[in-house]
C-alpha cells in the first residue's frame, strides 16, 4: 500500500509552490483537501496526514502572502 503512489505531478507542485500566487495556493489547497478526503476514505491515513500537513503549510504561506500584500 504505501505512500510511494504519490503522483509525480503532486511532487512537482510541491517544488513549484515557492512562487505561487495567493489564488494558486487557494486552488491547490482545495485540490489537496479533496485528495486528503479521498485518501482517508480509502483508509490511506498516513498519506492523508501528509496531505493535511501540506495543507497547513500552504495556509501559512497564503496567510504570509496576504499579510505582505496589505
Amino acid at each position: 500500500m504505501g505512500d510511494s503512489k504519490v503522483p509525480k505531478s503532486r511532487r512537482r507542485r510541491r517544488e513549484k509552490r515557492v512562487d505561487m500566487e495567493p489564488h494558486e495556493i487557494e486552488s491547490t489547497i482545495v485540490e489537496l483537501e479533496e485528495e486528503m478526503l479521498a485518501a482517508a476514505e480509502e483508509l490511506r491515513f498516513e498519506y492523508a496526514a501528509k496531505l493535511r500537513d501540506e495543507i497547513r503549510e500552504l495556509r501559512r504561506e497564503l496567510d504570509e502572502a496576504t499579510t505582505a500584500a496589505e
